[in-house]
């Protein structure tokens, strides 16, 4: 493909999804993983978080590889790896195997989630890359969505198994298409090697500055959070209003439609000069009403959808300032990859042990800790929003989506 072109940029985008689809396809199998190896949802929380010690961890080198391969390249391996892992997933006959094949699997959020943007900002320009770049980032509720949809025809069935199949061979296609995704420029490849000592260098820099760090806590809150209601609200709604997990997995997946356009509004606001601390206090008030209800057992299963469509809704949002936020937290504006790199550090650490503690308090039947931990979660991350002097309005995402 041309590089640039719009089939490039879809292309990029679906590899993005079948990535984040690694997390949300256990979802639904959770009980069906529970039986079959005789573990715990503390246990089956372990399996779905460990892929975030990759990128927690190697995500520095992980990124040095690629500049040195190429993203093209890290793209294909990486597709040919986690087809492997998908296979060793469905021939696992313990927790240890699929947790260990899961651990291989993390390796796609550096060889593909580090590497899809660095391709298409390295091969589009000017309001082409803004638009390509704004359709990336959707990646996160989309693929969780796809994962959810691949796991919910097996829910519950013997046939759980396939969901790795599944998802195996759609990467396997995407290995394929591999050959289709547009090399980097000749002189955007060297520009890049001679410039990846000074990239480490502010990568480690940016470890000194406050405000990277307190926009990177708060994203993290937010998204644990997020990721750690998405993970239990499967099992909640079937044991509490008595419907199957897979009824609920699919109510899920079609909600989280909500989250994209939570996201499109905050952005629209913010480039018509609103205050991102203004905003932000206004949907941390959402999040945690709709948070609240969401876990209410005496409303009805209408009621809840309600709330859950408001609770995804909010925190698109959320996630959308604190993107918008993220270039004027550094002192030095030159300095934005290496925000981007410790706020997705982390974010990694986060995911990590979030769905283990979520499924841990959902095994003990009272909804009041999973409420705890929603209610905390949103006024920790606007306590350590850094944007209480104000930024009465986001300057460059304004000129940009114009």
């Amino acid at each position: 493909m041309k590089p640039g072109s719009w089939g490039s940029i879809w292309l990029v985008y679906f590899y993005s999804i079948l990535c984040m689809a690694s997390i949300g396809k256990l979802v639904p199998i959770e009980a069906d993983i529970e039986r079959a190896f005789d573990t715990t949802p503390a246990g089956v929380g372990f399996a779905i978080s460990i892929v975030a010690v990759s990128s927690a961890v190697g995500a520095t080198i992980g990124g040095g590889i690629i500049d040195r391969v190429g993203p093209r390249l890290a793209i294909i391996v990486t597709s040919v790896i986690i087809v492997g892992c998908n296979l060793v997933s469905f021939f696992a006959t313990s927790m240890f195997v699929l947790d260990a094949a899961r651990l291989v699997e993390g390796i796609e959020f550096i060889g593909i989630i580090v590497a899809a943007p660095a391709l298409i900002m390295a091969t589009t320009t000017g309001p082409r890359q803004v638009r390509a770049m704004t359709l990336w980032s959707t990646y996160t509720p989309t693929g969780y969505t796809l994962g959810l949809l691949l796991a919910v025809p097996f829910a519950g069935t013997l046939a759980w198994r396939w969901t790795f199949i599944v998802h195996g061979a759609l990467f396997a296609v995407a290995a394929l298409l591999g050959g289709m995704l547009p090399e980097i420029p000749r002189s955007a490849a060297e520009k890049g090697r001679s410039s990846r000592r000074a990239r480490l260098a502010d990568l480690f820099s940016i470890y000194r500055e406050a405000q990277p760090w307190k926009l990177s806590i708060s994203n993290a809150l937010l998204v644990s959070i997020g990721l750690g209601t998405s993970t239990v609200v499967p099992a909640y709604f079937a044991r509490t209003h008595h419907i199957s997990v897979a009824t609920s997995s699919t109510i899920l997946a079609v909600s989280n439609v909500a989250m994209i356009v939570g996201a499109l509004g905050a952005g629209y606001l913010l480039t018509r000069g609103r205050r991102a601390i203004h905003l932000y206090i206004a949907i941390t008030f959402g999040g945690m009403a709709s948070g609240f209800l969401l876990y209410a057992p005496w409303l009805t299963f209408s009621f809840a959808i309600s709330a859950l469509v408001v609770w995804l809704l909010t925190t698109g949002a959320a996630v959308a300032i604190l993107m918008a936020l993220l270039p004027k937290v550094v002192k030095d504006p030159t300095k934005g990859g290496a925000a981007a790199g410790l706020l997705g550090q982390v974010m990694a650490f986060t995911n990590f042990v979030t769905p283990p503690l979520y499924l841990s308090m959902l095994a003990k039947q009272s909804p009041l800790p999973l409420v705890a931990l929603v209610l905390s979660g949103w006024i920790l991350s606007l306590v350590f929003l850094p944007a209480w002097r104000g930024t009465r309005a986001v300057p460059e995402t304004a000129s940009a989506v114009r």
